[in-house]
């Protein structure tokens, strides 16, 4: 091993007072980035980390450009930086990791790749391929174990649906009839791999953009439905929703419009609950803020967190708004791609553009 000497990260800290949660944030400094792989290309100044599963908190998967993974088995005092050997161009912008040892990762654009490395990212399986040209993947999840789905954009007017029982090892096409139908112009944004979620009683839920933003939920063999998100931009490639996060009580939904990312975008979160005739939306409560590429929850409560290019915020601890324009909600200036956390809302880790990997503490 040795460690990458490559630009200069600054340690930075902010805080977010005023009435709300108190945050500070700190950019990993580069001596905590340790790089692995043999011979690598690697042009940190140009890598973009978009993909990120936080399996615990201590265990951190992240994906980007240029076949890079990286890995923190603290808690994100250190990485681990890796490439997929003989695919060095590869988007990484969506990955799992079931543990420190046991991880899969997609690869968008055609051909589209899954890998899946079982020794803590020391080597990399290919357990999928398509070269279909139209191909093009947005995000994985799994319900368990075993069990998990990646989805694509549509292909003859249909969302691109996989399915796998046996932890990523092999993959095969959901039944025509149980893909969702999609409108001319309507697809999803592998932004961060957070468009797509595995969500309980055996059902799929994905947000997306373009000529339209919906909400879709499928209930395998039992329920569809698709709620048109009137309020979120929409209408070109560059708008729509863009990622969401879901607990036992809420869903949030985030996105904007990328190429006008200071402009305003109204945001919702949703109560919600499963009932007989399927999933229902309730009350939603709106919020206002830039283009928002992700969003993820800080635990069970109605806490959450949302980056994108202009900046990180989030919302007050008893309520679902937040007004920027007052300054309330802001804790970093910093532009990152993805944000998640682990389901206690212990650890919460941000990336994006050259290389950036960051830590949010309260």
């Amino acid at each position: 091993m040795k460690r990458i000497a490559f630009f200069l990260f600054v340690l930075s800290l902010f805080q977010f007072k005023d009435g709300f949660s108190q945050f500070k944030l700190q950019v990993i400094d580069s001596s905590k980035f340790i790089l692995v792989s043999k011979n690598s290309s690697i042009n940190f100044r140009n890598l973009s980390f978009r993909g990120m599963h936080v399996v615990n908190d201590k265990v951190v998967w992240v994906s980007g450009s240029q076949s890079v993974v990286a890995k923190s088995i603290d808690g994100g005092k250190t990485f681990i930086i890796m490439q997929i050997p003989g695919f060095p161009n590869l988007q990484l912008r969506s990955i799992y990791g079931f543990s420190k040892d046991v991880a899969i990762v997609v690869a968008s654009g055609s051909p589209a790749y899954i890998f899946k490395t079982v020794d803590g990212g020391g080597t990399w399986r290919k357990v999928f391929q398509n070269t279909d040209p139209a191909i093009f993947l947005d995000a994985i999840d799994f319900w368990d174990i075993s069990k998990g789905a990646v989805i694509g954009d549509p292909i003859d007017e249909r969302f691109v649906l996989y399915k796998t029982n046996d932890a990523g090892n092999t993959w095969y096409p959901f039944d025509t009839a149980m893909r969702p139908w999609a409108i001319p112009g309507e697809s999803l944004f592998a932004a961060s791999g957070t468009s797509f979620k595995c969500l309980p009683k055996g059902s799929v839920g994905f947000v997306t953009g373009g000529s339209v933003s919906v909400f879709h939920w499928l209930q395998m063999g039992k329920f569809y439905q698709r709620y048109e998100l009137k309020s979120m931009k929409s209408g070109s490639p560059s708008k729509g929703a863009f990622s969401f996060d879901i607990n036992k009580n809420y869903i949030a939904i985030v996105g904007g419009d990328f190429e006008s990312d200071t402009a305003k975008t109204k945001q919702s979160v949703y109560y919600y609950e499963y009932r007989e005739e399927g999933l229902e939306l309730l009350n939603a409560k709106p919020f206002f803020t830039g283009y928002r590429s992700c969003v993820t929850f800080v635990g069970e409560g109605p806490e959450f967190i949302t980056c994108g290019p202009t900046g990180v915020e989030s919302n007050h601890t008893e309520s679902v708004e937040v007004n920027p324009s007052k300054g309330k909600g802001k804790i970093s200036d910093n532009s990152f791609n993805v944000v998640r956390s682990d389901k206690s809302g212990k650890l919460i880790i941000l990336a994006g553009s050259q290389g950036k990997i960051a830590v949010l503490t309260k």
